[in-house]
């Protein structure tokens, strides 16, 4: 069982941003050990008060651009709350301002070039030595180790000045995963399924954390989702999740192309979708009005939502300065449910491709190299037709003459529903008020 303290765990741990498909966390076009972080997670289900709480490093650091130094690396500020289910990264260096999912490093140092040294904390996978993390809660003394040695036990209890003095829980994430050698691109994730730790692309959260994919048995939040991990879709039961496919735009300035959509909650139907939903402009939704049997052959189509931006409560969410974007690529294309609407999986056509930052392209073709050859070869025909936003917007056009119709329509009914109701009110008054005088004419005396 992996360790917890109060109910908070490790949740990912990225210590390698060299030498491979290297990850920019903070959007400043940038990739050095600035952009290596951890996070944590609070598994509990009341919210965990973490001001005061630490996060102690110890790492060894052959061949890193600076060597790593050990102690203390976090200390998280007063009126850090952590709410149940949601998940707080601590990033070595932030360019700008932070999200409120994101922390700096309170030791966390500039780069100082090869060879210098700074308060980053590092690991640069070597074996044979030990490598591991804690957070400590001070005023309890009470701390939780993770080890990323399969073989080393942590040093952390004996560096000077550790404020640890009860070891609650240890986890091995070495030994989970069976790799030791944490490279740039890849990070140690936890995987709540197993209760352990994977090896698997490095994610972390920008925006809209929390939004709910339907898995067998219930739904389940999408950052918590992991490779391997099933899916229910609507044409072939329940899918195994093939690959994570992660985009961050992260900064002060969002291509007009990346800014994300809100669907409202009820505003594609009924229900639809159950809570508001955040997507890409380019992410596909699945529609079945009646209006599309008029303009295509099929009765459900595949619109993208920067197309269905003038639909009441629809629209482009300007505002915002992080996103990131969360896709989930299955054996093949297949229709999935976000807060209960139905929506596409992630299907990299050559223009998807190429909007792809360098290093989230390299990584999905190291994953899955046959998309050299094209995604139908790979992932089929796409699961219903797909409309282009000029025809999406053809689409929503006639809906809304519908929709007006039928309320102009609703109004009529409503206003002659109410003046039968009026006059039938009109003759059981006149009625009442006649049955005396009638009553009275035939009474026999």
């Amino acid at each position: 069982m992996v360790a917890s303290l109060d109910g908070i765990i490790f949740h990912q741990f990225y210590g390698d941003n060299s030498g491979g498909v290297e990850f920019d966390t903070d959007g400043d076009g940038t990739t050095t050990q600035e952009d290596e972080f951890l996070s944590v997670q609070n598994m509990s289900g009341v919210a965990v008060d973490l001001s005061g709480w630490q996060i102690w490093s110890d790492m060894s650091g052959a061949g890193a651009p600076d060597g790593p130094q050990d102690g203390l690396y976090h200390t998280f500020p007063p009126g850090t709350v952590l709410s149940p289910g949601k998940t707080l990264h601590i990033v070595n260096e932030y360019s700008g301002t932070p999200p409120s999912n994101i922390q700096e490093a309170s030791e966390g140092g500039l780069e100082s070039g090869s060879g210098g040294t700074n308060t980053n904390f590092l690991s640069e996978g070597d074996t044979g030595f030990p490598e591991s993390v804690a957070l400590v809660n001070p005023s309890t003394g009470e701390y939780i180790i993770l080890n990323l040695s399969a073989s080393d036990p942590s040093g952390i209890p004996s560096l000077p000045g550790f404020p640890g003095t009860t070891l609650v829980g240890e986890s091995n994430a070495a030994t989970d995963s069976g790799v030791e050698d944490q490279n740039a691109g890849s990070s140690y994730t936890y995987n709540s399924a197993t209760d352990s730790y994977d090896y698997q692309a490095v994610m972390i959260m920008c925006f809209a954390e929390g939004t709910s994919i339907a898995v067998p048995g219930g739904e389940r939040p999408v950052e918590n989702l992991r490779v391997g991990d099933f899916v229910v879709t609507k044409d072939n039961g329940n899918q195994p999740i093939r690959y994570l496919a992660v985009t961050e735009v992260c900064g002060p300035q969002i291509a007009e192309n990346h800014r994300p959509i809100l669907i409202p909650a009820g505003s594609l139907g009924p229900g639809t979708p159950r809570r508001d939903l955040v997507v890409s402009g380019q992410h596909r939704m699945l529609l079945g009005w009646p209006e599309i049997e008029g303009l295509h052959d099929r009765a459900e189509v595949l619109a993208p939502s920067k197309g269905l931006v003038h639909l009441p409560g629809v629209r482009i969410k300007r505002g915002v300065r992080d996103v990131r974007y969360v896709h989930l690529l299955l054996d093949r294309h297949e229709v999935l449910f976000a807060e209960g609407a139905a929506t596409e999986s992630f299907y990299p056509g050559p223009m998807i491709l190429r909007g792809m930052r360098t290093a989230d392209r390299q990584a999905l073709l190291q994953a899955v190299p046959e998309l050299r050859k094209g995604v139908k070869a790979v992932l089929g025909e796409p699961a219903r037709q797909v409309l282009s936003v000029q025809e999406t917007k053809k689409l929503v056009r006639r809906r809304k003459k519908r929709l007006k119709r039928e309320i102009a329509q609703w109004e009529i009914e409503t206003a002659m529903d109410r003046s039968e109701v009026d006059i039938l009110s009109d003759e059981m008054d006149r009625r009442a008020n006649c049955v005396p005088a009638a009553a009275s004419a035939f009474r026999v005396h």
